[in-house]
């Protein structure tokens, strides 16, 4: 399917739509399609330096698209219309792949339906949401995970943790969140909550342990970023990461991470997950939205919810939306479970890997694109008529 793709996106930064679109490249060329990227610089994400197969050639600015592909949501070009000019999406056929963590449909959106042939999105969860009001097909695409450079990490792991002394030393939670993806919906105050829980400050017994928090575009929320550092008190085993992490810096937090914790209220997929679970990493993880097209019981330590109304708007979530609130005791009791068998917590993590190679395996994720792309741009099958 030699098909030729422009896609835009936010191609070049390091947060959540951002390496949603650089999935989406990376599907469209295992599907055989040659992909245009076109970046949408944000002034609140700053580019990445590191260079990256995905601008490696593909498709000459030149050659004609039959695809164009805006990876972004609606309200960002709406807030910053001079990102993408609509008069340039010139190709046949134009898709539009939307992220969104609620049940409930995104009240504004529908007008940018138009224009549109279908929206792709990252999971069941959202397009369950999306279709509420579309008028034209609403399809899943996970994302696919960057599975080269992920097994790399993974033997880099395994080689590092076959060093450690028995016992495994500091039992290290890790959890990561942007302060643009709305701290209420990314819940690390929960995260804080259920380790303070599962391990009170002094108390004897207990296995050695800490919590890495790595925090994006604090300098931008400066009060939001105060109040939740706070919340830690002057816990000497939470420590923060505020920075912006180059490439291998970023890679050296899964090389000493234990488990990852994702205490959400509501999420569109859960890329931050699903690359946790490829490396063998075992994941607590609230047990609700995107994120179970792959985090399948028993393959990650899901924490049961209950469903609340958002008592007040945050970010792009309106008051009185639904979404869930994970049981703090659970998380907490599911902490301690792993720090307290590291044999559990590596056969988990062994499961969890099992389940995203499956789940999202790029032969899978190519065959979706290949019947979507097929239904709009391969001749029809003759009818009874034509036939003779």
């Amino acid at each position: 399917m030699h098909i030729g793709i422009r896609v835009y996106g936010h191609l070049r930064a390091a947060f959540g739509l951002a390496g949603g679109a650089q999935a989406t490249c990376r599907a469209l060329k295992e599907a055989g399609c040659r992909v245009l990227p076109v970046d949408l610089a944000l002034p609140t994400h700053p580019p990445l330096d590191a260079a990256s197969d995905l601008w490696a050639p593909g498709l000459a600015q030149n050659e004609p698209v039959q695809v164009d592909l805006v990876h972004t949501n609606p309200n960002i070009l709406e807030q910053m219309p001079a990102l993408l000019d609509p008069s340039a999406l010139q190709a046949p056929i134009r898709i539009g792949y939307w992220a969104w963590e609620l049940e409930q449909f995104p009240e504004g959106w529908q007008q940018h339906f138009r224009g549109y042939d279908e929206i792709w999105c990252p999971s069941s969860f959202t397009a369950q949401a999306l279709a509420q009001r579309a008028p034209l097909p609403v399809v899943a695409l996970p994302h696919l995970p960057d599975w080269p450079r992920l097994e790399a990490l993974r033997r880099r792991r395994l080689a590092a943790r076959s060093g450690q002394p028995p016992g495994g030393g500091v039992f290290r939670f890790l959890t990561l969140f942007d302060y643009w993806s709305t701290p209420e919906r990314k819940n690390p105050a929960g995260v804080i909550a259920a380790f303070q829980r599962a391990f009170p400050l002094g108390r004897r017994g207990d296995p050695p342990v800490e919590l890495l928090i790595k925090a994006s575009s604090a300098e931008q929320f400066a009060p939001q970023a105060a109040r939740l550092r706070a919340l830690a008190g002057a816990d000497p085993r939470i420590h923060w990461i505020e920075a912006l992490l180059a490439p291998e810096q970023y890679e050296q937090l899964w090389v000493s991470a234990d488990a990852l914790v994702s205490l959400h209220r509501a999420e569109g997929f859960g890329l931050v997950m699903a690359e946790a679970m490829a490396l063998g990493v075992p994941v607590i993880a609230t047990g609700y939205s995107g994120n179970l097209d792959f985090c399948l019981p028993g393959c990650a330590a899901l924490i049961p919810w209950q469903p609340v109304a958002l008592p007040a708007t945050a970010g792009d979530y309106p008051a009185g939306a639904t979404w869930a609130e994970p049981d703090g005791d659970a998380a907490a009791a599911a902490m301690v479970q792993l720090a307290a068998d590291r044999r559990a917590a590596d056969a988990l993590g062994e499961r969890g890997r099992q389940a995203v190679r499956e789940r999202l395996a790029p032969q899978r994720l190519a065959g979706i694109i290949r019947q979507r792309l097929g239904s709009h741009l391969l001749p029809e099958a003759p009818g009874p008529e034509a036939v003779g």
